[in-house]
């Protein structure tokens, strides 16, 4: 599962949302963008976002196939729980990010589905054992319509 920095800039967004970024969250967002090929300085601009506060206001999220939004959306309900909570702030920040990616309800809420089910996995729901790969493996489950060709 290949992904771009961008959507992991717009995952920091909603960690920050609620006013502050958890330890956790940096970690679990650190991982998915490794474990997505992103490296170098792509990796150290995440990473930079993990310690100063960023916004969805700016981030290019156009040009994305549709199963690249369909992850990233999948991947920002997995984040925005991550803490334990999904405050009111960071749900409002998820909605802006469905719409920055012009995803349709319907989607949304089978990627946010397929993201709490490999959550729900023995230890799941910690960043380190997050499977990301059963993640794309369900969303192709779950939206065949949307998968990437393999």
């Amino acid at each position: 599962m290949k992904l771009p920095k961008e959507p992991f800039l717009a995952l920091a967004a909603i960690g920050w949302a609620d006013g502050s970024l958890q330890r956790i969250e940096a970690v679990g967002l650190l991982r998915a963008a490794t474990e997505s090929g992103v490296s170098g300085d792509e990796l150290a601009e995440i990473e930079r976002a993990t310690k100063a506060k960023v916004t969805l206001e700016g981030l290019e999220l156009g040009g994305m196939s549709t199963w690249d939004q369909v992850v990233t959306y999948a991947l920002a309900a997995w984040f925005a729980q991550l803490d334990g909570v999904v405050s009111t702030s960071e749900h409002t920040t998820m909605v802006e990010l469905g719409d920055k990616l012009g995803l349709a309800d319907a989607l949304r809420k089978r990627a946010a589905a397929a993201a709490f089910d490999i959550a729900c996995l023995p230890e799941g729901g910690r960043p380190e054992r997050y499977d990301f790969q059963k993640l794309a493996a369900r969303l192709k489950e779950r939206l065949p319509q949307v998968a990437a060709p393999e």
